[in-house]
């Protein structure tokens, strides 16, 4: 989480990069809500996962969801039988190179 908000508000370069490669849509498993806390916003009691506020604000770490593969590596361990929505191209192409 707070690598997230640390890279979206001092690295909106690589985060903006790494959006426009990203390939996929959200497929709302809910795991992102449950990285390191339990958002107070997130809610499945109908049983399909979702955000409380998400037409109206989500904080930028939220939006910019997942921000490279070390974000889906991460959600993999909340939900490592239903694979994310997003993906990036494996395509030999050189990537941003992640900040520390």
């Amino acid at each position: 989480m707070f690598r997230r908000l640390r890279l979206t508000l001092f690295q909106p370069g690589y985060v903006r990069a790494q959006r426009a490669l990203r390939q996929g849509e959200c497929i709302r498993c809910g795991a992102c809500c449950q990285l390191g806390w339990h958002c107070p916003r997130f809610h499945d009691g109908d049983g399909l996962p979702a955000c409380r506020f998400y037409g109206r604000f989500r904080p930028p770490s939220c939006h910019n969801f997942p921000i490279d593969q070390r974000d889906i590596a991460d959600r993999n361990l909340i939900c490592p039988d239903q694979p994310c929505g997003y993906s990036w191209p494996d395509d030999g192409k050189p990537r941003p190179k992640a900040p520390r």
